[in-house]
C-alpha cells in the first residue's frame, strides 16, 4: 500500500508538472514595426510588449521589423519588402505576429496569406479602424488609437480660458490623416466656441513663419510631422522643439512620447500601454490555445501628463491641473531642506561611507588571506587530480596515505578518501597484482632505490590491460624512507597500436614484395599472350597446335586476373583503382543489403544514370558502403525505419573544401542516410576516431567508421557527417571528378580494324620490344620500336610528322611515359600518345595530360591494343 501511494504521488507530480514543462517549448513572435528603429511612440510599444512576453513564463523569441514607411511608403518599397520577408522566413514558423501602427497592419491584411498562412495577428497603434477592413480576413484581434480628442479640448479650454481657435498641423501620412479625420469629428461639440484651422502637409519654414504671427488666444494640434523646408526629414521631435522656440502659443498633442519637447501635456496615449494590451493578448492565446478572432479592445488607458516647464512658461496655475496628474520636469524638492540639515545629512553620509569602504577593505584583505591558505591546502589535490596518472603514496607498512582520483576510479575502489589507511590485499579486486604491488613496495623501502618502468597486465572482463608502473621511495626531512610514492601509466592502447603497427609493417612488406613481382609478371605476361597470338596467327584453327596454344592463351589470361588480385592485395589505395562506374558500385552493394535486411527496415536508393566514371577502388567503395548501411542497420534495428542512399554531381566549394581537407572542384556525392536515433553532439568529433565505439564488445571494435574514413582519403575525397537527433543522420561523401573517364572495352564484335599508319613503340621490356611490334604489323601497321624515352623523343623532336601515334609504356628506367607525353607535346602537340599501363597513377596523370588520347591495362591482347588504336585514331 506504501508504494501504491508513493507511486500515485509520483504520477501527480509528474501530471503537474507537464504543464510548465510544455510553456517551455519555444514559441516565435513577429512584430512587425510600420516605422524606424528610434522612433520614440513605437519604440515604447515594443518595450511594453516585450516586457509581458519575456515576463510571461514562456520561452518566447521576438523577432522585429521595421517598416520604415514614415519615410519610405511607396508601392514598389511595399513589395520589395514582401520579396524580403517571402525570402527571410520562407522556412520559419511563428505563434503570432504583432504589427504597430496603420502601415503595418495594411501590410499584413495584402500580405498575410502569402507570407504567414494560418498565423494569428494582434494589432495597436491602430487609427481610424472600420471594422470592414477585417472582412475576409479571420485571426486578427488587436487595440485601436482612440484618442480623447474632446477631452483634450475641454482641458485645453480650463488651462487656456482665452483660448479662441485651434490651428491643426498635420501631414499626409496615415497616421497624420487619421488622427485629422477624428478632430474633425469632434469639431461640432465646440461649434460658436473655437475655430478649427488646418495647416496639412506644409514646409516647416513656412509653419514657422505663420506660428509666429499667431497669439496667446490660439493654440497649435501637433500630429506627428516629418517635412523640413526643403524636403528634408525631421523627428517629431526636432519639429516640436522648434515650433516650441519659434511661437507664443501652447501647444497640444494626444501621444505620452511627444511630452517633454514642447507639448504642454494633457490627456495622453502611452505607447509602452499599447503594446502591453497588444502583447497580452498574444500570451492568453499561447497559453490557451484559443484565439479572440475579431476581437478589438477601443477603451484604451489614458493618462493626465504635464511639462512642468512648459507650464511655467505659460504661467498656468496648479489648481487648473487635474488631482493625480504625472508630472515630469518638476523641481526636486530634497533640496528644499533647511541648509543645515542637509549639509549634517551629507557629512554623515560621507563618514558613513569612509567607515563601510574601510570595513570592505578588511573583509577583502582577509578574504585574499583565507583563499591564498585554502589554494596552498588544495594544490596537493588538485595537481593529483589534473595529472592524467594512477599516482597513490603509502607509509612505510603500506597502507594508503592518499591517491588521486584517476587511481581509485581506474580500480574502481571508491574515493581517494575511503582508501587511507587500508592496504591492497583488502581493497585491490586482482588479487595477484596486489601481491606483486606490495613485493614492490618492500623492495623500495629497503633499497631506497626507485623502480622504473615496470610492467604489468590483466584481465578486466573480456580486455587485457597493460599498466607501466614507476615506484620511488618517500623521505622526510631527516632524509629517512618513510613510504612510496607509485606512478602508473594505462598503455593498453599504446601497445595494442605497436601490435597493430608491427602487424602492418609486415603485411606492408608482404605487399611490396607481392606487388614487385607481380608488375614484373605483368609484363612477361604481355609478351606470353602477344607471342601466343602471334604463333596462332601462323597455325590453322583445326589442328592440335592451334588448340594448345587456345589454352595456353587462356591459361595467360586466368594469369593476368591472378596478377590483378596480388597488385589489389598489394596496393589497395593504387593498384585497385581503375574508371568506376560508382552508381553501378552502388547499385549492386543495395541489391546485397535489401537481401539481408528485416522487412521492418526500407532501403531507398536515387542512382541516376549516366554518371561520370571516377578513378575508384570498387572494392574498397563497396565496402564503404557496406560499414555505413551496416551502422544504421544497428541504430534502426530495433524499431525500423528507412535508409536512404543518393548519388548525384556537387561543386565543393572553397569553404566547404577547407573543412573536408580537399581541392575545390567537381566531386560524385554519396549520401547514406537513416532515421534513427541519431549521434550524440558531445560524441560526434570522436567517431572516426579508431576504436572509438559505443556498441558492446561483441558488436564492433570501433574501427568501421576509421576504416571509411581511411578509404575515402585514400581516394582524394572528403566525408562529413550531420545528426539531428530522431530525425535524420546523414554521411556525406565526396570523390573527385578528374575529367570524363571511360573505361576501355575489351570486347570486340566483327573483325579485328586493321591500319596502315606510322607507330612509334617505346618499351623497355626486352620481350615486348620484340613481340608487340610484330602483333601490330600483323594488323597492317609501319613500327619503330624504341627501348628508350629519351631515343624515341628525339626521334618526334627530329621529324614529328614521321608518325601518326606514339604508343609508350608507363614504367621506365630514364622516364616515365607521363613525362614523355609531356614532352612529346611541346614539339608536336599534335601527335596523339597510347599509354600502357595498370598503375592508378598513370590512370590518374593521364587525365591532365591533353595528348594521352588512351589507357591500356596490361596485360593486353592483339583484339585490345587494335581496338583501342582505331579508337585514337578513328
Amino acid at each position: 500500500m506504501r508504494y501504491a501511494a508513493a507511486l500515485t504521488a509520483l504520477i501527480l507530480i509528474l501530471l503537474l508538472a507537464f504543464p510548465a514543462w510544455a510553456e517551455k517549448e519555444k514559441k516565435n513572435v513577429l512584430f512587425l514595426n510600420s516605422y524606424q528603429n528610434g522612433y520614440a511612440w513605437s519604440d515604447d510599444i515594443l518595450d511594453g510588449a516585450r516586457n509581458v512576453l519575456q515576463n510571461s513564463g514562456m520561452t518566447i523569441d521576438i523577432h522585429i521589423e521595421y517598416m520604415d514607411t514614415k519615410r519610405f511608403y511607396r508601392e514598389e518599397y511595399l513589395e520589395i519588402l514582401y520579396e524580403y520577408y517571402s525570402y527571410k522566413y520562407r522556412n520559419y514558423k511563428f505563434s503570432a505576429v504583432i504589427v504597430s501602427d496603420n502601415n503595418a497592419l495594411n501590410f499584413m491584411l495584402k500580405y498575410h496569406d502569402d507570407l504567414f498562412t494560418g498565423v494569428p495577428v494582434v494589432f495597436c497603434g491602430i487609427n481610424d479602424f472600420r471594422p470592414e477592413m477585417l472582412e475576409g480576413h479571420h485571426n486578427y484581434a488587436g487595440v485601436l488609437e482612440n484618442p480623447d480628442v474632446v477631452g483634450n479640448l475641454e482641458l485645453a479650454r480650463k488651462l487656456n480660458p482665452d483660448l479662441k481657435k485651434v490651428v491643426v498641423i498635420s501631414d499626409r501620412s496615415v497616421t497624420s490623416l487619421a488622427i485629422r479625420q477624428q478632430i474633425m469629428d469632434a469639431q461640432p461639440e465646440f461649434m460658436g466656441v473655437l475655430d478649427f484651422v488646418y495647416w496639412d502637409d506644409m514646409p516647416l519654414a513656412e509653419i514657422l513663419a505663420k506660428a509666429r504671427g499667431e497669439g496667446r488666444e490660439t493654440i497649435f494640434l501637433f500630429t506627428p510631422f516629418y517635412k523640413g523646408a526643403h524636403g528634408e526629414l525631421y523627428s517629431a521631435e526636432e519639429v516640436l522643439e522648434i515650433l516650441y522656440e519659434n511661437t507664443p502659443c501652447m501647444i497640444y498633442s494626444v501621444w505620452e512620447f511627444l511630452l517633454g519637447h514642447g507639448i504642454v501635456g494633457g490627456k495622453l496615449l502611452s505607447g509602452n500601454s499599447q503594446g502591453r494590451m497588444a502583447a497580452k493578448m498574444v500570451v492568453d492565446y499561447l497559453r490557451s490555445g484559443e484565439f479572440p478572432a475579431g476581437q478589438v479592445q477601443d477603451m484604451v488607458e489614458h493618462k493626465f501628463m504635464f511639462d512642468y516647464n512648459v507650464l511655467e512658461k505659460f504661467k498656468v496655475p496648479d489648481y487648473r491641473i487635474p488631482p493625480g496628474s504625472i508630472m515630469i520636469n518638476e523641481p526636486d524638492y530634497f533640496y528644499k531642506l533647511d541648509r543645515q540639515v542637509f549639509w549634517i545629512i551629507i557629512i554623515s553620509i560621507v563618514a558613513l561611507s569612509i567607515i563601510l569602504v574601510l570595513l570592505l577593505i578588511s573583509i577583502m584583505q582577509r578574504r585574499k588571506v583565507e583563499n591564498r591558505i585554502k589554494s596552498q591546502l588544495a594544490f596537493q589535490e588538485i595537481l593529483m587530480d589534473t595529472i592524467p596518472l594512477l599516482i597513490c603514496w603509502k607509509d612505510r607498512n603500506q597502507r594508503y596515505l592518499g591517491a588521486n582520483k584517476y587511481f581509485t576510479e581506474f580500480f574502481q575502489i571508491g574515493t581517494p578518501a575511503d582508501i587511507i589507511g587500508k592496504e591492497d590485499a583488502s581493497l585491490m579486486p586482482e588479487e595477484e597484482f596486489a601481491k606483486q604491488a606490495a613485493i614492490w613496495d618492500k623492495v623500495v623501502i629497503d633499497t631506497a632505490k626507485p623502480r622504473l618502468r615496470m610492467s604489468w597486465t590483466f584481465k578486466r572482463g573480456q580486455e587485457t590491460v597493460w599498466l607501466e608502473i614507476n615506484k620511488v621511495p618517500l623521505y622526510n626531512e631527516k632524509g629517512k624512507v618513510v613510504g612510496t610514492l607509485s606512478t602508473s601509466q594505462d598503455v593498453t592502447r599504446r601497445v595494442n597500436l605497436e601490435k597493430q603497427l608491427l602487424q602492418s609493417q609486415k603485411m606492408e612488406a608482404i605487399g611490396t614484395l607481392a606487388g614487385g613481382i607481380a608488375h614484373d609478371f605483368n609484363n612477361i605476361l604481355t609478351s606470353i599472350i602477344n607471342s601466343i597470338e602471334l604463333a596462332m596467327s601462323d597455325v590453322d584453327e583445326d589442328t592440335l597446335t592451334w588448340k594448345d596454344l587456345d589454352r595456353a592463351i587462356k591459361a595467360a589470361q586466368r594469369g593476368s586476373r591472378v596478377v590483378k588480385q596480388i597488385l589489389t592485395f598489394s596496393r589497395p589505395s593504387q593498384e585497385g583503382f581503375k574508371p568506376t562506374d560508382i552508381g553501378e558500385v552502388v547499385r549492386e552493394a543495395v541489391d546485397f543489403i535489401k537481401a539481408s535486411l528485416p522487412r521492418n527496415i526500407e532501403v531507398h536508393a536515387k542512382v541516376p544514370e549516366e554518371q561520370p566514371l571516377i578513378m575508384a577502388d570498387p572494392t574498397q567503395i563497396h565496402q564503404v558502403i557496406m560499414n555505413l548501411c551496416t551502422n544504421s542497420f544497428q541504430a534502426l534495428r530495433e524499431n525500423g525505419g528507412l535508409i536512404d542512399l543518393n548519388l548525384s554531381l556537387a561543386e565543393v566549394e572553397d569553404e566547404h573544401a577547407r573543412f573536408m581537407s580537399v581541392s575545390p572542384g567537381t566531386y560524385l556525392r554519396l549520401s547514406i542516410s537513416d532515421n534513427g536515433p541519431g549521434i550524440s553532439p558531445d560524441i560526434l568529433d570522436k567517431i572516426f576516431d579508431p576504436f572509438f565505439t559505443t556498441k558492446g564488445k561483441a558488436e564492433g571494435t570501433g574501427l568501421g567508421l576509421a576504416v571509411v574514413h581511411g578509404l575515402i582519403k585514400g581516394h582524394g575525397g572528403g566525408i562529413s557527417v550531420s545528426s539531428t537527433p530522431d530525425a535524420k543522420t546523414e554521411f556525406e561523401i565526396f570523390l573527385p571528378v578528374h575529367g570524363m573517364l571511360r573505361e576501355i572495352d575489351n570486347t570486340s564484335y566483327g573483325p579485328l580494324p586493321l591500319g596502315r599508319e606510322n607507330i612509334l613503340f617505346v618499351e623497355d621490356d626486352v620481350d615486348q620490344l620484340e613481340t608487340t611490334p610484330r602483333l601490330l604489323e600483323s594488323l597492317g601497321y609501319t613500327v619503330r620500336a624504341v627501348g628508350s624515352p629519351i631515343e624515341a623523343y628525339e626521334l618526334v623532336k627530329n621529324s614529328p610528322s614521321s608518325y601518326e601515334l606514339v604508343i609508350t609504356d608507363y614504367d621506365m628506367p630514364e622516364s616515365n611515359g607521363l613525362e614523355l607525353a609531356t614532352r612529346i607535346s611541346h614539339v608536336a602537340p599534335d601527335l596523339p600518345v597510347m599509354l600502357v599501363s595498370g598503375r592508378r597513377e598513370a590512370w590518374s596523370g593521364a587525365s591532365s595530360i591533353e595528348n594521352i588520347r588512351k589507357v591500356v591495362s596490361k596485360p593486353y591482347n592483339k583484339t585490345m591494343i587494335a581496338d583501342a588504336i582505331r579508337e585514337v585514331l578513328g
